[in-house]
């Protein structure tokens, strides 16, 4: 019994213990978790209290810069002021935070700075007044001993807002049928989306049902789309609606689409149909959009084209001069007040002389005796007269070698005009060019080339500018052999549109007073402001590569007046798709297309695949199918592939918004005085930076 009992002791003494080791280790685990837990918390709360930091310092750079009217060319100065301002009043403010209670928790903005180093230098390289510029602001907290250190970048430009959509107008933005568009859309007053294309076919309105809108988000450089991209940005919520069309039957040519409901509220088989657009929108104020004005972004140019000891006095008295005599007065303000800033080309060479016509008497037989005397004319078989062939003979040698000669002077001259075209900027001459148009590149004068392509260089075509172009695929057929300028007078109506293979090449930043034509292939670099009307007919715009994996560069084409764009050589098919490789080559067009007019477009016959984006200041009209268009002349009307079954990369009018126009086009680009700021992500430091 008594052993019993000892057993029975040493059992709850050993249960004892083993159930205090295990509470132990259980307390143990309980207060580790609760300090982990609470270093965790404290962790969070620095960062919060280092992002309030964050915030209160954008919040004073939002309220001196956001929206506010400043000179581009100061704002780089400004800034450079404001952050010494700043930092300095963070470091005679010790902390420069808040302290919040006994625990001494704290926040502090620790600088504002601009990203380059403190210069406040714009991004673009030197001289290129690209009017962009990048702020980084540092703020750290402290919990605790929990210490966290966040920054963010802030970027402010004066980019027009425009340049940063795929499409868009700032009045009503009406889309019958599935263009697809990769990037961000805006319509400034309404939106009005159809299922169906509305277009017109031998002199007969017609419509086919397709599909509605494609919109896609960009990518990043990691394969993620973009959070900021694939939005529909709108001036009013209220006014963005959808409808279903009808398609009419033959001879039936006043179809009215009806766009009666909301497109935020699609919901359902809606919903989908729509492909989620009613979930991609955000509503921004109208007066938020940085809006540009031509005929001012022209005239800005032109005072840039001056050199760079142009100011102000100098935009003041160009100004003046355009609103009392226009172009005219104000090509002859520069050509003569400022003689010295121009290399002044002229007028484009034309051969004037015409080749001579043989003399019939030269075409038949030639005298039998030219030494003997006269024949009777009435004789059978007689000759021609000996002396009135003779006579014809010298006269037809004597105009030949004037024509030859004439040529001959003519090729020199469009040797000296070529050179012109292709030495602006060149070291020891004028950085800026006027030439009188119009202004005509086909294969006798194939190129503008500048030699530097910078803020200060610019050609001012005095008239209108036509590019025309070798024709598509033009580059497979033509004769190997020819020889580009070997005829033509590089102006004649004919021209040698057709007798070059090689793309006509456009690189440079060029203001014309009259209107632009561009038609057959181009290969391009350029910024181009034209006061009157653009007309884009059967062209193929492809930016030039300038090598390495730096992506191709781009037209940015800037109206005054209306944008026409279309193809005489309709029907291209649209193969795989957008992307695929060899059907792309003749729709595509690398371009920014912008006019301060109304617009109206088509991908229902023709296919356009556009690099880049269209924008119109007035209202804009858009009607595009999918797949391949053909011909039904029994019909008279258009056969499309079956529509519901065909994806958005089958689209026949496609934008892929370009974001590298920036740095492609950044010296020749619009600015405008109103400066809009965006914020990068937050980014943690590493607690000893």
């Amino acid at each position: 019994m008594k052993e019993d009992k000892g057993s029975s002791l040493l059992l709850v003494v050993f249960l004892i213990l083993l159930l205090s080791l295990l509470g132990v280790a259980v307390l143990g685990a309980s207060l580790g978790g609760a300090m982990r837990t609470e270093r965790s918390e404290e962790n969070v709360q620095s960062v919060h209290l280092a992002q309030k930091g964050l915030d209160e310092a954008i919040a004073a750079i939002y309220d001196r810069f956001n929206g506010r009217f400043i000179d581009p060319e100061s704002l780089g100065s400004q800034l450079a002021g404001f952050t010494d301002a700043f930092n300095e009043q963070l470091a005679q403010g010790g902390s420069g935070g808040s302290r919040l209670d006994a625990a001494r928790p704290f926040y502090q903005v620790v600088s504002v700075r601009c990203a380059d180093d403190g210069e406040c230098l714009s991004r673009g390289s030197a001289g290129s007044a690209a009017y962009q510029y990048s702020l980084v602001v540092t703020a750290e907290a402290e919990v605790d001993g929990a210490k966290r250190r966040l920054q963010q970048e802030v970027m402010l430009d004066t980019y027009p807002d425009f340049l940063k959509y795929a499409f868009g107008s700032e009045g009503v933005v009406t889309i019958g049928g599935a263009p697809y568009f990769r990037g961000n859309l805006y319509a400034g007053d309404a939106l009005q989306l159809s299922d169906t294309a509305d277009y017109v076919y031998a002199g007969k309105r017609r419509t086919q049902v397709s599909q509605f809108l494609f919109l896609d988000p960009m990518l990043g450089a990691d394969g993620r789309p973009l959070d900021d991209s694939g939005w529909i940005i709108a001036g009013d919520g209220g006014r963005l609606h959808y409808g279903y069309g009808v398609s009419y039957p033959d001879g039936v040519d006043r179809y009215m689409a009806v766009y009666d409901r909301s497109l935020a509220g699609a919901d359902g088989v809606d919903r989908d149909k729509t492909h989620g657009l009613g979930q991609r929108i955000r509503v921004e104020p109208p007066q938020k959009f940085v809006s540009i004005d031509v005929r001012s972004s022209f005239l800005d140019k032109v005072r840039d084209s001056l050199g760079e000891g142009a100011g102000k006095q100098d935009r003041t008295v160009i100004e003046n001069v355009y609103a009392s005599g226009g172009a005219a007065a104000l090509v002859d303000l520069l050509e003569s007040s400022y003689a010295s800033r121009y290399e002044r080309l002229g007028a484009q060479p034309a051969l004037t002389a015409e080749e001579p016509a043989v003399p019939d008497i030269l075409l038949g037989p030639e005298p039998s005796d030219p030494g003997g005397s006269p024949a009777d004319p009435a004789a059978p078989g007689a000759g021609p007269d000996p002396e009135a062939y003779e006579q014809a003979r010298l006269e037809y040698e004597q105009a030949v070698t004037e024509y030859e000669l004439a040529v001959a002077e003519h090729e020199r001259q469009l040797a000296e005009f070529r050179a012109g075209l292709t030495s602006i900027g060149a070291p020891g001459l004028a950085g800026s060019a006027v030439v009188t148009g119009p202004l005509v590149l086909d294969a006798s004068v194939p190129a503008i080339d500048f030699a530097s392509k910078g803020k200060h260089n610019w050609l001012i075509v005095d008239g209108d500018l036509e590019l025309r172009g070798p024709a598509i695929g033009a580059d497979e057929a033509a004769d190997p052999g020819a020889e580009p300028g070997g005829s033509g007078s590089g102006g004649g109506a004919d021209g040698a549109s057709g007798s070059g293979a090689s793309p006509l090449r456009l690189r440079g930043n060029v203001l014309v007073t009259g209107s632009m034509t561009l038609s057959g292939q181009v290969d391009v670099d350029a910024t181009v402001y034209v006061l009157g009307r653009t007309d884009i007919r059967d062209g193929a715009i492809r930016g030039l590569q300038p090598g390495g994996a730096a992506p191709r560069k781009e037209l940015v084409l800037i109206g005054g007046g209306p944008i026409d764009l279309y193809r005489v050589s309709s029907f291209q098919p649209v193969g795989a798709g957008f992307g695929s490789g060899a059907e792309a080559d003749g729709q595509v067009l690398d371009a920014f297309l912008y006019t301060e007019s109304s617009a109206s477009l088509y991908g229902v016959g023709s296919a356009f695949w556009m690099r880049g984006g269209f924008f119109a200041k007035g209202d804009l009209t858009l009607n595009a199918v999918l797949g391949s268009t053909v011909e039904d002349e029994a019909r008279q009307r258009l056969s499309f592939q079956e529509q519901s079954s065909l994806g958005k990369e089958k689209a026949r009018f496609i934008i892929d918004y370009n974001s590298s126009v920036f740095a492609s086009q950044e010296a020749a680009l619009p600015r405008v005085s109103k400066v809009r700021l965006t914020t990068g992500p937050l980014r943690l430091l590493p607690q000893d930076g």
